[in-house]
């Protein structure tokens, strides 16, 4: 029973029945026990989210092998880092996430104008369907963001961003998680445990 640990990476041999979700697990090899996490509440809540927002973005008895690969490289390094754990890393499992699931938000250009974000003045964003619009173009509606964070977002999505500016992590933070709220199947809880756990 040990091996059904959460966050513990498992090889389980099981059977099912018909078409029913519930299946009999017959053996299970521990590949990677989570051994940090019963002792570190923030490495521990980072997990957490991970874990949630898996299982509330892949169907059942979906074969994801992608992001399978994403959340156990993700779990592995929360777990086992020398380092704590960052926003950064959570940043980076979101926009690869929605990659994966073909949800990725349109971030290159205002899609009316097609306008780029080389300067200041800022866009808004629609969470609903993952595009832009520049300032002109959007009318006052939308989430305003910086192009700053525009531009952070699309280096993330690329793999060369490492740290988010400070003056902008928490509209990362918050565009991110709003438009991931609008395509999981049920309201997430483990960003309030962050939040309360670590003010983030």
């Amino acid at each position: 029973m040990a091996s059904l640990e959460p966050f513990t990476h498992v090889r389980l041999g099981f059977r099912t029945r018909g078409q029913s979700d519930l299946c009999f697990i017959e053996s299970a090899d521990i590949v990677r026990a989570a051994r940090k996490l019963a002792f570190d509440l923030e490495r521990y809540a980072y997990s957490t989210y991970v874990v949630e927002l898996i299982d509330s973005m892949v169907e059942g008895r979906e074969a994801e092998p992608a992001i399978f690969d994403l959340t156990e490289e993700m779990l592995q390094r929360i777990d086992s880092s020398s380092e704590a754990p960052a926003p950064e890393w959570l940043r980076y499992f979101e926009m690869r996430l929605l990659t994966l699931a073909g949800l990725e938000p349109q971030l290159e250009r205002c899609v009316r104008c097609q306008r780029l974000p080389t300067d200041d003045s800022g866009f808004h964003f629609n969470p609903r369907t993952g595009t832009m619009l520049c300032q002109v173009c959007a009318d006052g509606s939308g989430m305003a963001v910086s192009s700053a964070a525009v531009r952070y977002l699309a280096a993330l999505r690329n793999g060369s961003a490492k740290i988010s500016p400070a003056a902008s992590a928490g509209e990362i933070r918050v565009l991110l998680q709003t438009f991931i709220a609008h395509h999981v199947r049920r309201p997430l809880r483990s960003p309030a445990l962050l939040r309360e756990i670590l003010g983030m």
